[in-house]
């Protein structure tokens, strides 16, 4: 067992890193109230079967709880499902451990571990393996469970040493002082900080670098910081009618509406960037579900959206000017200053509100790189600025001119043909086919505007604009995924979306035969989702746990009617005896002590023939002889050579007394 208050401190650690003190408080105090307590249950190997089966139902009904209100869709979310699962094991599997501490044999009967076990013994009695100490494999799980929590802090590393420190002292080794034994664990502790700081950081860059890259292309997630846009690209353009927002409906919503997933301000052709683009933390309000980019805004227009998130992370569908998001329940917000929202560490179908009004505060204020042109680009749309004469233009006019000039020279088309080489792409498309998907009436647009002196960036998201008589609410597919503008006017970001109207029609006009049957599918597994993840009353999570009641309390009586034992706490548990050898009673022994008393003792590792040898004790010949007999022959000696040993080694004795086997 671990020494005295060890497991309690654990388990106070534990509740400290994971939230649980209370609990674990509680759990502390009965660990270590056993110590001191009078009586003992007799528990049968049954009983101990019944509790290990208990732990087990306990631990599968939490997994079923956490992944069916953790998960993600898709099963993204299971990491923190396990997480979270690894993270309530001390307390999960405490009947067990109390059983040991409360019972008369301190020990667990190693088949409540193995149905296998069970079968074999119940087969065969005499092939029961011997019974398990859990003390310090319960400490171990409890300093594991508590490292779940990832809160990476120095206290917890600190304790985690203390801890580690307290196990490992009974067990040091006598031969060094504890002065040498004290520094030699803080070189070590020292060493293994390091050594975890050097490991965190290189998994970041792994996750960062590998992982969510590979991920993100899998899924089709926006990557805030890269967009890799089709401008320039052969062929047609293909869309999935997988459905991956929905949008409740409301009064006053103008379609189509756009909800931005991120926006870029720098163009290098075929790629937009995000500079200066790194994520802060959003604080969350007293609630915990709601997170607001400023204060002071008062409500304004409102809309409602249902999305999933890959792995519990993802960024977030968000209307223009948001200043305010309700009822996201995750972790963590963060937002950069292009106003990409990003979440963490949330279910896998999260429902939120956003309040947004003109002149938000998603985005930041313009800077130099919203007015810069690409050298290879800018001589064409410097040009066609100056045809438009939009310098002359106030801002709000430019913007119009723009509009209309696309929507009077350009048509939308999902398949580009070849080009010259020596042309750009956006020279193509501005000078001989003026025709082009939306990342090229984005993409022109952004830099047009630039070049008439208004600021702008390249948008990227969905149009909401169909709905659906199935589910009576608005469905965004992701053929339904598309770039715009953001301009700069009068203080605040404008949507300008140049792209002719009829490029949903022109994609629906895509869509399988097989779209109503999907759109069932996923309507039921949108309805499952909810009711799984708790959205509304009576998700799963809230009736698992009222399954383990009854048993609970049907193994708890069971406990409750054995037969408790009073033990004597100042009694000293006797000793187990010493396994008895072959000889052990032999009479030379004594022989052997006189001869030591008198400085004729054997020398380390010298045969008992050899020694009397040396000592010139020849008449102890004959009673060495029968010793090694009843020592090591596996037929030992018969009755009449064992007495006559005896009656020898006493003969001896007899005749020689301490003095006079000095002389010999």
């Amino acid at each position: 067992m671990p020494p005295p208050f060890l497991l309690g401190a654990a388990l106070l650690f534990w509740g400290w890193q994971t939230g649980f003190l209370l609990v674990a408080l509680a759990l502390a105090v009965l660990i270590e109230a056993a110590r001191g307590l009078t009586w003992r249950l007799e528990l049968s190997a049954t009983d101990f079967h019944r509790i290990t089966d208990l732990c087990t139902l306990l631990i599968g009904v939490s997994g079923v709880y956490l992944f069916s209100t953790g998960g993600a869709a898709r099963g993204a979310g299971a990491p923190r499902a396990m997480t979270l699962l690894f993270q309530l094991l001390p307390l999960l599997l405490f009947p067990l451990i109390a059983s040991q501490l409360y019972s008369t044999a301190g020990r667990i009967p190693l088949t409540a571990f193995f149905w296998a076990l069970r079968r074999q013994v119940a087969q065969d009695p005499a092939a029961r393996p011997a019974p398990v100490d859990l003390g310090y494999l319960y400490f171990a799980l409890c300093v594991l469970s508590a490292s779940a929590a990832n809160r990476r802090t120095l206290e917890f590393y600190a304790g985690l040493c203390a801890l580690a420190g307290w196990a490992l002292w009974p067990w040091r080794s006598r031969r060094f002082s504890p002065l040498w034994w004290a520094p030699l664990l803080g070189v070590a502790a020292v060493a293994g900080y390091g050594g975890h700081v050097a490991l965190h950081r290189f998994q970041q860059a792994v996750e960062q670098t590998v992982f969510e890259y590979i991920f993100s292309l899998v899924h089709g997630d926006a990557d805030p910081f890269r967009s890799a846009t089709a401008i320039g690209h052969l062929g047609r353009l293909k869309f999935s009618d997988r459905t991956v927002l929905r949008v409740e409906p409301r009064d006053g919503l103008r379609l189509p509406f756009l909800l931005r997933e991120a926006s870029y301000d720098v163009y290098n052709s075929p790629v937009w960037l995000a500079s200066s683009a790194g994520f802060a933390p959003v604080q969350p309000e007293s609630d915990g579900e709601t997170w607001k980019f400023a204060t002071g805004w008062k409500p304004s227009e409102s809309i409602t959206v249902s999305a999933y998130l890959n792995r519990g992370r993802g960024v977030l569908s968000l209307p223009g000017g948001a200043f305010e998001i309700d009822r996201l329940a995750v972790v963590g917000v963060h937002r950069n200053r292009l106003g990409a929202v990003k979440v963490e560490e949330g279910l896998g179908l999260v429902t939120y509100t956003t309040l947004y009004g003109r002149a938000g505060p998603l985005d930041g204020p313009p800077l130099d790189a919203d007015l810069y042109l690409p050298m290879r680009d800018a001589a064409i749309v410097s040009r066609i600025a100056s045809e438009l004469d939009l310098a002359r233009k106030a801002p709000s006019a430019r913007l119009a001119a723009v509009e209309a000039f696309f929507r009077e020279n350009f048509r939308y088309s999902t398949w580009k043909g070849e080009r010259p080489r020596r042309e750009s792409a956006l020279e193509e498309f501005f000078l001989r086919s003026r025709a082009g998907h939306c990342e090229y009436f984005a993409t022109a647009t952004v830099l047009l505007l630039r070049a008439a002196g208004v600021p702008a960036r390249y948008a990227v998201g969905f149009s909401v604009q169909e709905w659906s008589r199935l589910e009576r609410r608005y469905v965004v597919r992701a053929r339904h995924a598309h770039s715009w503008a953001l301009a700069h006017v009068d203080g605040a970001w404008q949507d300008v979306d140049t792209t002719p109207v009829i490029w949903a029609d022109a994609e629906r006009g895509e869509a399988s035969m097989l779209e109503p049957l999907r759109d069932l599918w996923s309507w039921g597994g949108f309805l499952f989702s909810r009711w799984r993840w708790s959205e509304e009353e009576g998700g799963i999570g809230r009736y698992a746990g009222w399954l383990l009641i009854p048993l609970t309390l049907l193994l708890v009586w069971r406990l409750y009617s054995r037969r408790r034992v009073v033990r004597d706490l100042e009694a000293p548990r006797a000793a187990p005896a010493a396994p008895a050898l072959p000889g052990h009673d032999s009479e030379f022994y004594l022989i052997a002590e006189r001869l030591g008393a008198a400085g004729l003792g054997r020398r380390p590792s010298e045969p008992p023939s050899a020694w009397i040898e040396r000592i010139r004790a020849v008449e102890l010949s004959p009673i060495v002889t029968l010793h090694y007999r009843y020592r090591f022959d596996p037929a030992g000696l018969d009755a009449t050579e064992r007495a006559t040993l005896r009656t020898r080694a006493e003969a001896w004795l007899s005749e020689h007394p301490i003095a006079d086997a000095a002389t010999r």
